[in-house]
């Protein structure tokens, strides 16, 4: 990025980028449930940060498979922990985080039904 360059342009970019990314992705990711221990054990996170990322965008929210009981997407909390092991950015990380829950509207699970 050029000194030049305003952070919008930089944003759209990055929005670019991953959406590209998760496009070409989808028809292979494998749709799996994980809770939260998982989660917490995966990122090596406790319930407090966990929950303060989720906050802060930095971490994708769970969301509700029954009454009383909450899951993440295995493939979502994966490419969080992966643009963190790249280096990304926390303003990365939040399109990032920002797309892969907008994703969750547009997702066909086609022949895997």
């Amino acid at each position: 990025m050029t000194p030049s360059t305003n952070v919008s342009e930089h944003l759209d970019h990055i929005n670019q980028k991953y959406s590209s990314f998760l496009n070409a992705a989808q028809g292979s990711i494998d749709f799996v449930f994980i809770k939260k221990p998982e989660v917490l054990t995966r990122t090596n996170s406790s319930k407090t940060k966990h929950h303060a990322d989720i906050i802060k965008g930095l971490m994708v929210p769970s969301f509700s498979i029954g009454e009383r009981a909450v899951a993440y997407l295995k493939h979502e909390v994966l490419a969080v922990m992966l643009a963190q092991a790249q280096g990304k950015s926390k303003d990365e990380i939040r399109l990032l985080v920002k797309e892969l829950v907008a994703q969750r509207q547009f997702i066909s699970l086609g022949e895997q039904l």
